[in-house]
């Protein structure tokens, strides 16, 4: 039996693998990300996006999106913050 290690092999970190992103993202889905953004901030209009985005991502799935929310995240942020300076 030999000591050397194969390079090849999976190594198991112990979170969930990365998602993969689709090679392009619908242009009507982005403007419904952003649409979001834009509602939410008249339901959040005194928090931050940083406040409020573990609330939005819950919300993003229940009302049926079935994107993933990285995908989506910038465009939502951009319609939350349309007219407020860059809080970060």
């Amino acid at each position: 039996m030999s000591n050397v290690t194969d390079d090849t092999s999976e190594m198991a970190l112990g979170w969930p693998a990365p998602t993969t992103q689709p090679p392009s993202i619908d242009p009507a889905a982005l403007r419904r990300a952003m649409k979001f953004g834009q509602l939410a901030r008249l339901r959040y209009h005194t928090r931050t996006f940083r406040e409020v985005e573990d609330s939005l991502r819950r919300e993003w799935f229940k009302k049926g999106e079935s994107i993933e929310w990285e995908w989506v995240r910038a465009a939502v942020r951009a319609g939350f913050e349309a007219d407020l300076p860059d809080d970060e």
